[in-house]
């Protein structure tokens, strides 16, 4: 028995030496994966593709997200700066703290800590896990997070929501004129990845207004009265503004049509940190006496000002 015992253990302790090259390879190859991930991404800002909310997000090996949350506003949701990446049993994992983003001044950039300090769920809150699975090919690190985050070949501007889009565009373009004039996007947020891509100067969506075109630019009175509202509802703070004590004005650009109804609403001077959608959200339920030119009812387009304010 002790014959047996002895060889079991010599067995053994030779299967460790035999094995010991490969593992300490496979190590030294992890090691060098995530100091080349980390040289790319690490301390540095990204959109992050598809606005998902969450602490934690979970990606397959080709970058699609799992069961990914509902998308949210991209002022609260998208833009992420990484802290650290790691790769463990073929499963990449970003740490990251999200970035909120607001009107500073002339610009359209972070607010965080410069509106003053934030508590500690809001802190909490910012902090994201990412994950993602890697299989046996290690070397598709970089395609995968080439899918979590836009790229340089992306195009922010497609990607945002309809009401977003001439806004965004404008800013891109640095074609900031009325009624756009409040979208400026700061040095910085602009040179994350796919924010500025250059691109053909992009269409207005088309008016989607029953019965034609709206008025633009009108002067009432000569036959021509304005729409008057006769139901309105008050948007409520997004958490983030709330938390951050964040305020401010947001002007959307609308169409009222012939029936009364709110169409085509656009950002026109965005506020940020998740107001816009509010605004929009809650503009798009408010019911007008339409306009009327000569006693007939038309359609218009007008600038409105949602006003948020905590005291």
């Amino acid at each position: 028995m002790f014959r047996l015992r002895s060889r079991r253990r010599s067995f053994l302790i030779a299967v460790a030496v035999i094995l010991s090259p490969i593992l300490v390879v496979a190590a030294a190859a992890q090691s060098d994966l995530e100091q080349h991930l980390n040289d790319q991404y690490k301390n540095k800002t990204f959109m992050l593709r598809g606005f998902y909310s969450g602490r934690r997000l979970n990606y397959d090996s080709s970058g699609h997200a799992v069961n990914p949350p509902t998308a949210q506003d991209w002022t609260v949701a998208g833009v992420v700066r990484v802290e650290h990446i790691s790769v463990s049993r073929e499963r990449l994992k970003i740490d990251a703290r999200r970035l909120h983003m607001g009107r500073l001044g002339a610009g359209f950039g972070e607010v965080h800590d410069q509106v003053g300090k934030f508590d500690r769920p809001e802190k909490e809150d910012r902090s994201l896990r990412i994950e993602a699975d890697l299989g046996a090919a290690t070397e598709v690190a970089d395609a995968v997070v080439s899918q979590i985050f836009l790229t340089r070949v992306d195009s922010f501007a497609d990607l945002v929501p309809d009401y977003w889009k001439p806004c965004v565009s404008a800013a891109v373009a640095g074609k900031a004129d009325k009624p756009y004039s409040g979208c400026v996007f700061s040095p910085e947020f602009a040179a994350i990845p796919g924010i500025s891509t250059p691109a053909a100067e992009r269409p207005e969506p088309e008016e989607a207004v029953a019965g034609g075109a709206p008025l633009r630019n009108v002067r009432y009175g000569h036959g021509l009265t304005a729409p008057r509202v006769i139901s309105q509802g008050d948007p409520e703070f997004s958490d983030e503004a709330r938390r951050a004590k964040y305020q401010g004005i947001t002007v959307l650009m609308l169409v009222v049509d012939k029936t009364g109804h709110v169409q085509n609403i656009r950002v026109a001077q965005p506020l940020g940190m998740g107001l816009d959608l509010r605004a929009v959200e809650s503009v798009s339920t408010w019911r007008f006496d339409p306009a009327s030119k000569n006693g007939e009812p038309v359609a218009v387009e007008l600038a409105v000002e949602v006003d948020f304010h905590l005291y």
